[in-house]
């Protein structure tokens, strides 16, 4: 091996080298003249000298709240253990030492013994209480077959009674059987002969592979589109092509589209590409990988847990077995690949590697793949071949500029910083959620990794680039990537902090600052599913978004738990509304949320759910589900089920917990909302322009207030015709601002209409009518005033206030 090479590969672009910057260079700076923010900026070229920007071009924002507070706690602990180490003698100092955990990081404060807690000001709570959610797991007994499946507490299914329905018919275990049909659970007759319908290349496989390039590439970059692409187009295929990847792509795409005709085919896609991909296990290449990671993902998300849990890992292991562990400059015989082959090996790693701590996470699960034996650099962006622009033309979408489905920096920098969101993931899954701790009896440490991994957490969305920045105030459209990458933040950050369900009748973990990250982070949610449902799809979300709204649905189930509400309540009602709608909208896709989401309505149907457990094999006949274990005793979230303490021989936890309900919180999110900021201006394009001296709307403390709007169209020009076409011009104006700071004309609180003839107040009031139904806003009429005095001599103006 050669040693690693720290300049980019030849012919790539990094990812920061192509962002425009918006700051001025260090020359304008210091000689205090005006700066265009181009790189290299204009001045520095007529000068003929070197232009540089200060960092990565980009303006710092303010260190948040929560990153300070957390810094701050390891301050103090760090300050505890010197003065406790100065008193202390040699053999009391080894005790204290042994504390620290092995990277450095500050220790929480505790006493001698380790028995003490950490502060109450610590997010990461006591130390127990850490022990206590990594011995949250669940072993679930199958009278069907002779096996068991481990849950974790991270997991999903912690609370779920059985992930297959009772009446699943036994799967085919034939061994060459040839699945041809669209209901997979359904075997084969025997004398079913071998025969596929669709040629890779046929009308039907390329609308599906469009459509997944359309709407899911983004979350499956394991593939990289252009060579695929390129690869496709040649006769006899190429490297980066073959047909188990191919008819795998088609199986999701069929997933997510929106013909039901099509949707239907899915079963059959996968069927077909499971079959060509284990004939193909004796000589496994790159798309072996691929297609096993894509199927993995796809069967989990149709509730074949199991299946998917087997696919994955074969794919983990020929990441091992094929070297994609190691950077590829490392090995001398790489040299004989070009920088794109190179680069493509990368992406693969990472993008696989996410997956693994997705799924680990998912189930509560060890990890297969671990960072220190990886020595791979960052992805970057890969130029297009010169063939791209009829490739997306006539694969994709004809008539496409050649940039409409570019990896922009931003694209590439989402799988960068999820990348590192991933390692912060798993540090929580070896180091927190570790049932067969190597110091069962030591809650300091426990503590110490739990405090680590959430300032982690906290130091990574502070550190986030503009382009991929989000939060609660955010306005307008944002990329469904960047959406998605907030949601897996607030989903690690609920699943960290959490309380273990034995824990939830204790006042002092109700009133705990876990328990309030948790309530900060569901808002956060409940916003992230409001802003992407009003732009794009939940069906095209992966499966991780099953985890979320999971997670979701717990902080509101433990929050009425907590706080004794009923279900009624509208802190309860409205949240988990919003989620169970959610869910109804994806359970087609991911058929594992529709028994996640019956629980919930069963357990609202019951009045509560926790119950004494049901005798043995209870929850009626034929079903799979035996007995489930937990780690711990703690109340039954479902009927059906039966919870009693076993040890169970395993790591990694965490939990879903009761799937009980959530509350929409007022409170503001502190994690990436610069102390500075009071306000923000709105801005959309479907909407007049405004003149300099206002803007179209400013979104301040869960309010919009619009500026008022002229019976203009969006170029500018006044509408003709009666004073009641420009009213509904006006109005149409004020919904396009609305909705592009995130509300609409229904959360109109007040409305100010300013006429120039009060003669046109019922001409005006008629078309208002249309607009404002039985709750009508606040509303003042101005005076009558000259027709000089309205800008532009028009004869109507409209403005309002709405809530978020």
């Amino acid at each position: 091996m050669e040693a690693h090479q720290a300049t980019e590969p030849s012919g790539l672009t990094s990812v920061d080298s192509v962002d425009l910057v918006n700051i001025s260079c260090e020359r304008c700076r210091k000689r205090k003249i005006k700066c265009d923010r181009q790189k290299p900026c204009s001045k520095c070229i007529r000068a003929k000298v070197q232009c540089s920007v200060s960092g990565s071009g980009e303006r710092a924002r303010p260190a948040s709240r929560k990153h300070v507070q957390a810094l701050e706690t390891q301050v103090a602990h760090l300050e505890a253990l010197i003065k406790k180490l100065k008193v202390a003698d040699d053999a009391t100092r080894h005790i204290l030492l042994g504390t620290v955990p092995p990277d450095g990081d500050s220790p929480v404060q505790s006493s001698v013994n380790g028995a003490s807690a950490a502060s109450p000001s610590s997010p990461a709570e006591s130390g127990n209480l850490v022990i206590a959610r990594a011995r949250e797991g669940r072993l679930r007994k199958l009278t069907a077959r002779k096996s068991t499946q481990f849950y974790g507490g991270t997991s999903l299914f912690q609370s779920i009674v059985s992930e297959t329905p009772s009446n699943a018919p036994a799967p085919d275990t034939r061994s060459g059987a040839d699945e041809f049909c669209l209901n997979r659970g359904a075997p084969l007759p025997p004398a079913a002969p071998c025969y596929f319908p669709f040629h890779a290349k046929d009308e039907t496989c390329r609308r599906l592979m469009a459509t997944f390039f359309k709407h899911v590439y983004q979350y499956n970059m394991c593939i990289y589109r252009e060579w695929f692409l390129r690869d496709y187009a040649v006769e006899g295929g190429g490297p980066y092509y073959s047909e188990p990847l191919m008819y795998s792509i088609c199986a999701v795409g069929a997933t997510v589209s929106q013909d039901k005709s099509l949707r239907q085919l899915s079963g059959l896609f996968a069927a077909r590409a499971e079959k060509l991909v284990l004939d193909s296990l004796e000589l496994p290449d790159l798309t072996t990988l691929q297609a096993l990671v894509l199927l993995g993902n796809l069967e989990i998300g149709q509730g074949r847990g199991s299946k998917g849990w087997l696919y994955c890992g074969m794919a983990f292991r020929l990441t091992h077995e094929m070297g994609l562990h190691l950077d590829p400059d490392n090995w001398t015989s790489s040299k004989s690949d070009s920088a794109v082959d190179r680069e493509i090996l990368r992406r693969v790693y990472w993008t696989v590697y996410i997956a693994d701590k997705q799924l680990s996470l998912y189930f509560g699960r060890p990890p297969a793949l671990y960072p220190h034996e990886a020595d791979v650099r960052n992805t970057i962006r890969i130029p297009y071949p010169p063939e791209w622009e009829s490739l997306l033309d006539t694969y994709i979408s004809r008539g496409t500029s050649s940039t409409a489905f570019e990896d922009s920096p931003a694209v590439v920098g989402t799988i960068v910083h999820q990348v590192e969101l991933a390692k912060i993931l798993h540090t929580m899954i070896v180091d927190v959620f570790e049932n067969r701790r190597r110091h069962p009896r030591c809650p300091a440490a426990a503590a110490a990794a739990a405090q680590q991994v959430h300032t982690s957490l906290v130091r990574w969305l502070g550190q986030l680039p503009q382009k991929l920045h989000w939060n609660m105030w955010t306005v307008g459209q944002v990329p469904p990537y960047v959406l998605h990458l907030h949601m897996l933040f607030h989903t690690a950050m609920i699943i960290l902090h959490r309380p273990p369900r034995q824990h939830l009748d204790d006042e002092a973990v109700a009133r705990g600052e876990g328990v309030e990250v948790c309530y900060q982070s569901l808002a956060a949610i409940l916003r992230l599913l409001k802003s992407f449902g009003r732009y794009y799809r939940f069906e095209t979300l992966p499966l991780d978004f099953v985890h979320t709204l999971s997670a979701a649905a717990e902080c509101v189930m433990m929050r009425r738990y907590m706080e004794k509400s009923s279900w009624d309540d509208r802190d309860v009602a409205r949240p988990l509304g919003q989620i169970l709608d959610v869910m109804l909208t994806v359970q087609e896709i991911f058929p594992c949320m529709r028994e996640i989401r019956d629980s919930i309505l069963e357990t609202i149907k019951e009045g509560g759910g926790a119950g004494e457990g049901q005798e043995e094999g209870g929850g009626g006949g034929g079903t799979e589900v035996d007995l489930i274990n937990m780690l711990q005793t703690g109340a039954v979230p479902f009927p059906g089920a039966m919870w009693c303490p076993e040890e169970a021989g395993s790591v990694d936890s965490a939990d879903l917990g009761f799937l009980l309900a959530l509350a929409l919180t007022s409170r503001p999110f502190p994690y990436s909302v610069p102390a500075t900021m009071s306000k923000v201006a709105v801005y959309t394009e479907k909407a007049p322009k405004p003149r300099p001296v206002y803007s179209q709307a400013i979104v301040a403390n869960g309010f919009v207030f619009c500026s008022g709007q002229l019976p203009k169209t969006v170029e500018g020009k006044l509408v003709e015709g009666t004073v009641q076409d420009r009213c509904h011009q006006s109005i149409a104006n004020l919904r396009a601002v609305l909705e592009a700071a995130g509300s609409g004309l229904e959360k109109v609180v007040k409305v100010n209409i300013y006429l120039a003839d009060m003669g046109d107040f019922a001409k005006v009031n008629e078309v208002y009518e249309q607009y404002w139904g039985d709750v009508k806003p606040a509303r003042t009429w101005g005076r009558c005033v000259a027709v000089k005095t309205l800008p532009d001599h028009t004869d109507v103006e409209l403005e309002c206030v709405a809530v978020l």
